[in-house]
């Protein structure tokens, strides 16, 4: 048993380190008067795993690629999902009051803006004495180009 608990969990160690997201945006465009709605495709690559696993994205920061312009925090609401190789999660956000008025000065400045998607996401694994969690970093940089692109 204690064979079978170590490799489980070397296994679950080494999924971690091979976890990998992929953050493409797939639209964005300006709802309202001072209100904008992005939407992205969180991809996820895993190596297969022969226990069952699964995982959430619990929130994001989006930031300018340089970090110097914080745009906000969003979350998913724990929505927990099934961790697969390639399983796709949409993700939405809507910008409004500050950050909006932060976005457009972005948009002033260049036609095209690179935006940072900085993410949680909590990983779990059963074990065979339990469930282990561990949150992973989820990143992403884009370009926002003009609208509905």
């Amino acid at each position: 048993l204690l064979f079978l608990t170590e490799r489980s969990y070397g296994a679950f160690r080494e999924t971690l380190r091979n976890i990998r997201f992929e953050i493409g945006l797939i639209s964005w465009e300006e709802i309202a008067p001072q209100r904008a709605r992005l939407r992205w495709l969180a991809t996820v690559t895993v190596p297969d795993l022969n226990v069952p696993s699964w995982l959430e994205l619990l929130d994001w920061h989006l930031r300018s690629a340089d970090e110097r312009v914080y745009l906000g925090f969003y979350t998913t609401s724990e929505v927990q999902i099934a961790l697969t190789s390639g399983v796709k999660i949409p993700l939405e956000a809507v910008i409004e009051g500050p950050n909006f008025e932060k976005l457009q000065s972005l948009r002033a400045e260049s036609s095209e803006v690179a935006l940072l998607f900085q993410g949680t996401a909590r990983v779990m694994f059963r074990a065979p004495r339990g469930e282990v969690r561990k949150k992973v970093p989820v990143m992403g940089l884009f370009t926002l180009g003009k609208e509905g692109e």
